[in-house]
């Protein structure tokens, strides 16, 4: 695919103003075709104010985000979400500190000092990651760039916003000096904003949030060799999941990282990466709720995580293409410490009859549990023919996992739990040891029919190990890896590893004014990982166990656009698919969390300087939805917004513009439930924003 067919895609779903190989400027998409792999999708932030990287993914065809608070955006790709979903933040695989997916991957970089968010299309190569089943996505921080000269020069990044649907503000700064060898940044953000509102004066409550981000680095570069070393550190205070049982009380750490790259010339290359990060989170239900219900007492968890991981690659010339050999490794640990006290002033629910007792009890939800990963990997890309270039990969990776003993000072058998001391004792009985051995094979064939036409098709084999909640998860709990659904789960030291069949087949028609791109995808899934009911619980609503199932994800993705005159564009998007449960026995097959028939229109008009946008955006009603978990319907709704930008000087942007302009009251079906309660309803989405930015680029 060429760069500037590229270019034109990603213009696709964002507020485009230009393309620049050097430097970026807001607002900007990002492909870099050479350096990307066809039918890969860059996007950037814009100057409309995100809050988080991951808010990015809904102008990616296929993405899509499970939204459980405003900093807590879940990545969805196609149907699958969470641990899916393969995220790297600048090389490292990031593990969450929360147990309940408080802080997803992409909440690590603020939206204004995020340089460009990439996610393959289509099939992720074997080369983009370990366990690569949903989908691959790369985040990469802005850390300024090299003198171009032999001087010194500085680059950087300034950037300030305001909101009123939430009161909220941003402000982010980025400043580096660099000699052509040499280069030192340092950046720091802030952001922070009240309950969000919905329509008139009704708010939604848990939608606070208040982050703090720092980073620092170095780099050198030399004659092929290429070398960085960066801390960042990411301080979230008292901010909302509504969600989920709990809000953020903190989330604080960092992430160490290394990189060397040498390029040997004639096709020769080595990529090294590691990281290492330490983070810890504490959530509770009273920072922003008010507890001691009958059901709920005041609960808090303390958890922490310890993770590392190393990445080697090596590219040499083989048979007119390019064969990649690497190896892949990293390791997690995690703890997490649930308290819970008595202050139910209807009937004490530990036991100790009516009225708060205050008595205080502590579990060991999660002691000690590790998680690691080891994994090789082999791919070559290279042309067989005229017109058309063959991709091959396979990959071997090796998850080992163990647990210690979980512990609770509760006596007896408390009334929220009368299982708890019979699910201690077989767990702690049990044998946690768990390994699995994954195979991934891909392969992609890319042919170019004309100057006008290029063809994709694609077959893979790709693997999941179950999450250590999935698998350690002792007694019935909602911490689920932000599943959101409103359900409690146990986990199952017998789960098998997900294995996905998928086939993938593209089509990329362009020419001068105008393109159309579809891509048509199916997967089969064996042992897909999926909640079945107990005997335990109310018939009417029962605790579920995770359980291995046959699943279905079939769908398809489209984008166009029209250059209309030098200064008028339209652009639109179309997503679809479906999730199923393959020979389900009680004929309840949809799949929960799987994103309506959606698509957005978008005419641009751009010139000296100035762009003027008007974007429709469209959601279907979602009738399909999971029986097990009794997953709740939602009606469609349309959203316009009006978006504008001014760049009165090279580097300074000015944008401005309003989002949801008729003030709608509307509901994601990729959000959860508040409270993490079906009776409660959907948490509602932000009502009319209108909104302001400032950035300035060097």
């Amino acid at each position: 695919m060429k760069t500037k067919l590229s270019i034109a895609i990603a213009s696709i779903v964002a507020i485009p103003l230009q393309v620049s190989a050097e430097h970026e400027h807001l607002p900007t998409i990002v492909v870099e075709g050479s350096q990307m792999r066809s039918g890969t999708f860059g996007t950037a932030p814009d100057s409309s104010g995100l809050k988080d990287t991951a808010s990015l993914l809904k102008r990616v065809p296929g993405a899509n985000v499970n939204r459980n608070g405003p900093l807590t955006g879940v990545a969805s790709y196609r149907g699958m979400f969470g641990n899916r979903v393969n995220i790297s933040i600048d090389g490292a695989n990031m593990k969450e500190v929360g147990p309940n997916s408080m802080d997803p991957p992409l909440s690590h970089i603020p939206a204004p000092l995020t340089g460009k968010l990439t996610v393959h299309r289509g099939i992720a190569p074997v080369s983009s990651g370990i366990e690569s089943f949903g989908g691959s996505m790369h985040a990469e921080s802005k850390k300024g760039r090299f003198a171009e000269g032999d001087g010194v020069e500085t680059s950087g990044t300034a950037a300030m916003g305001y909101g009123t649907v939430d009161d909220g503000h941003f402000g982010a700064l980025l400043g580096a000096v660099a000699t052509k060898n040499h280069k030192l940044y340092l950046s720091g953000s802030k952001e922070q904003g009240r309950d969000y509102k919905v329509k008139d004066n009704e708010k939604q409550e848990n939608t606070r949030y208040d982050r703090e981000a720092f980073t620092a680095g170095y780099g050198y570069q030399r004659e092929g060799h290429e070398f960085g070393i960066n801390y960042s550190n990411n301080n979230t205070g008292n901010t909302g999941t509504p969600a989920l049982p709990m809000d953020i009380d903190y989330v604080r750490g960092g992430l160490y990282d290394a990189n060397y790259s040498w390029d040997l010339g004639d096709g020769y290359k080595v990529k090294t990466n590691v990281f290492y990060q330490k983070m810890r989170h504490w959530m509770s239900n009273t920072v922003m709720r008010s507890g001691g219900t009958m059901m709920m007492d005041a609960m808090s968890n303390r958890t922490e995580v310890e993770a590392g991981g190393i990445d080697l690659a090596v590219d040499m010339p083989l048979f007119n293409g390019i064969l990649t050999v690497g190896v892949n490794g990293d390791q997690s640990n995690h703890d997490a410490n649930s308290t819970m006290v008595d202050t139910s002033t209807s009937n004490g629910v530990m036991g100790a009859g009516p009225g708060p007792s205050n008595m205080t009890m502590t579990t060991n939800f999660f002691n000690g549990v590790e998680r690691d990963r080891y994994s090789v990997f082999t791919e070559w890309t290279g042309d067989i023919a005229d017109d058309l270039v063959l991709e091959l990969g396979a990959r071997y990776t090796h998850t080992w996992s163990d647990a210690g003993e979980a512990s609770t000072s509760a006596m007896g058998s408390p009334a929220m739990n009368p299982d708890l001391q019979d699910d201690l004792t077989e767990f702690n009985d049990a044998d946690r040891k768990r390994n699995f051995n994954e195979v991934d094979l891909a392969a992609v064939l890319r042919y170019s029919v004309s100057s006008e036409l290029d063809v994709e098709v694609g077959l893979a084999r790709k693997n999941r190990a179950p999450t250590y909640q999935e698998l350690y998860l002792w007694t019935n709990n909602k911490a689920v890896g932000g599943f959101a659904d409103g359900s409690t789960y146990i986990g199952d030291l017998n789960l098998d590893h997900e294995t996905a069949y998928q086939f993938d087949l593209g089509f990329d028609w362009h020419n001068e004014n105008a393109y159309v791109a579809p891509r048509f995808f199916y997967h089969y899934v064996d042992d897909y990982i999926q909640g079945e009911a107990t005997s335990r619980g109310m018939p009417s609503n029962p605790i579920l166990q995770w359980s291995n199932i046959a699943a279905q994800f079939y769908g398809v993705d489209l984008e166009a656009g029209y250059t209309i005159t030098d200064n008028w564009r339209v652009d639109a998007g179309l997503n679809y698919v479906r999730g199923e449960r393959v020979n389900a026995p009680t004929g309840d097959s949809d799949l929960y969390r799987i994103a309506p028939l959606n698509g957005r229109t978008q005419l641009t008009y751009e010139q000296s300087g100035w762009m003027g946008a008007i974007e429709g955006i469209f959601y279907a009603d979602q009738g399909d939805v999971a029986g097990y978990n009794q997953e709740q319907k939602t009606k469609g709704y349309m959203v316009l917004n009006l978006r504008g930008k001014y760049e009165p000087y090279h580097g300074v942007v000015i944008g401005t513009g309003i989002e949801n302009v008729v003030g709608s009251k509307r509901y994601d079906h990729l959000g959860g439930y508040v409270n993490h309660n079906r009776d409660n309803g959907r948490v509602a989405m932000p009502g009319r924003n209108i909104y302001a930015t400032l950035a300035y680029n060097w």
